[in-house]
């Protein structure tokens, strides 16, 4: 049975198990279906039951409620799903499209009165650094205490496997601290330079 810490963890999931079935793995990540409840999500009595096209998920509610409570988007824990090369790759995507919904955000004026559409983009924005930067959190967690990179437990998956293979670095604490603090410091830049009007 697969089990998801969160409905995003799992959706994120499905995205990267269609990604495998690609002709060219990997290239790209596209979404996986949107949750539709009654047809492909339906509630049980502890868990939302997620028909998803790679096979039947499963999200404990108190997993779920956790995970929004506590703003930590894919869940709590270790990923059981998703390997830690995953997440590095999952991570560089948000970053990606975060540089680019900021490029756009960036070259539009800035409105002289209240813009609801203005403020979406700009949280938008905002959301695609945080998750880059929690992406990368997911990774860190599989680094044992006082070691120095995800060990080979921490890759499960065929496309993990070969970013490693590419990249043998992409693992070590040292890297990911980078990356964390690359995700993090520019969204705390983008967010001090476009501070919300009081």
């Amino acid at each position: 049975m697969l089990i998801a810490r969160s409905l995003w963890e799992a959706q994120i999931y499905v995205a990267l198990k269609l990604a495998e079935a690609e002709p060219r793995p990997g290239d790209e990540l596209k979404p996986a279906p949107p949750l539709e409840p009654g047809d492909n999500i339906t509630e049980g009595p502890d868990a939302w039951l997620y028909a998803s096209p790679v096979g039947e998920i499963t999200v404990p509610y108190t997993s779920e409620r956790t995970t929004t409570l506590t703003g930590a988007h894919f869940g709590l824990g270790q990923s059981r799903l998703i390997d830690a090369a995953e997440w590095v790759k999952v991570a560089h995507l948000y970053g990606d499209r975060a540089i680019e919904d900021q490029m756009n955000f960036s070259a539009e004026p800035e409105p002289a009165g209240y813009d609801p559409e203005y403020r979406k983009k700009r949280y938008y924005v905002e959301l695609g650094w945080e998750l880059a930067a929690d992406a990368t959190v997911q990774a860190l967690r599989f680094i044992p205490e006082g070691a120095d990179r995800v060990p080979a437990s921490g890759i499960w998956s065929t496309a993990g496997a070969a970013a490693v293979s590419e990249d043998p670095h992409m693992l070590t604490r040292a890297r990911l601290d980078e990356d964390l603090e690359y995700f993090r410091g520019v969204l705390q830049d983008f967010r001090d330079f476009h501070s919300p009007e009081g």
